[in-house]
């Protein structure tokens, strides 16, 4: 009883550890200066409004899913971005040479650097071991990058550890990758987020990732123009993610493109088949 006593103190003291390194992370990213946080927030906004009213981008951005949480965003200048490239001989591997490559988290499936072609900037949201997150915030080429701190269970990663957020501007479109999120989003990462137009949002039961109920309530959290479901696998998993909602496209490609002047008002949910060749 003493024993079992003492590792329920143990468990509780690390999770409030856990809980008080989330709020020291997260409270370092918004005491960042108000100018490094403007990639995708409402001061960048107002800013694109006043000083390029005129110049809505209608160049379309390339969306393409490879399965799992693989993706390939694609500029309209040809930067290429990869997302947690996966590892199965089963699934798509993109061909061409990639610029930029992010991993969520250091789980092989979200890691195989290998994947990637060329001579890319690899942004790890973890630091090696993933005992702590990355500060990622910068632009490359043409396209804006910054890592939101967050978790890869309900515990504040005691049972599988944390896991990176990456937004990315291309073309003025804002991308939120959630990699292997495994909880409701925050006030303070939400704010963190900013105003998000395509959210990929994984699907995968609630052991690895959020359930399919929880991946709908993280996509009202954030509000996108656009949803994208992902790393779902078994029978059922997008009908749930999708039932009641009225706006639901599913395209017979691995490819969506879209521009700025094209995004629809939120919330569309667009459901890519990543087995299409």
């Amino acid at each position: 009883m003493v024993a079992q006593a003492e590792m329920g103190t143990h468990l509780k003291s690390k999770k409030a550890k856990g809980k008080i390194i989330m709020v020291l992370m997260v409270g370092g990213w918004l005491l960042l200066p108000s100018h490094v946080m403007s990639f995708c927030h409402e001061m960048e906004v107002v800013r694109a409004r006043v000083f390029r009213a005129a110049a809505v981008n209608s160049a379309p951005v390339l969306v393409e899913w490879f399965g799992h949480s693989t993706f390939q965003i694609t500029s309209s200048k040809g930067t290429r971005i990869l997302t947690d490239p996966h590892v199965r001989d089963d699934l798509p591997w993109p061909q061409l040479p990639q610029h930029i490559v992010t991993t969520s988290h250091q789980h092989g499936p979200h890691s195989n650097l290998w994947m990637a072609k060329g001579n890319p900037v690899i942004l790890e949201g973890l630091t090696r071991g993933g005992d702590n997150w990355r500060q990622v915030h910068m632009s490359i080429r043409d396209v804006s990058v910054y890592s939101v701190p967050a978790y890869h269970d309900k515990s504040q990663g005691l049972q599988r550890g944390k896991n990176a957020i990456f937004v990315f501007r291309v073309d003025d479109i804002c991308i939120a990758h959630l990699g292997d999120l495994g909880h409701h989003l925050t006030p303070d990462q939400l704010k963190l987020l900013g105003k998000i137009d395509i959210l990929l949002v994984p699907v995968a039961g609630g052991f690895y990732t959020v359930t399919a109920s929880e991946a709908r309530e993280v996509t009202r959290q954030v509000n996108p123009r656009i949803a994208i479901p992902e790393h779902y696998w078994w029978d059922g998993a997008v009908e749930e993610y999708i039932r009641g909602n009225p706006r639901v496209r599913k395209i017979n490609s691995r490819t969506l493109k879209i521009s700025k002047r094209d995004l629809p008002p939120p919330t569309e949910i667009v459901v890519l088949s990543w087995n299409v060749r």
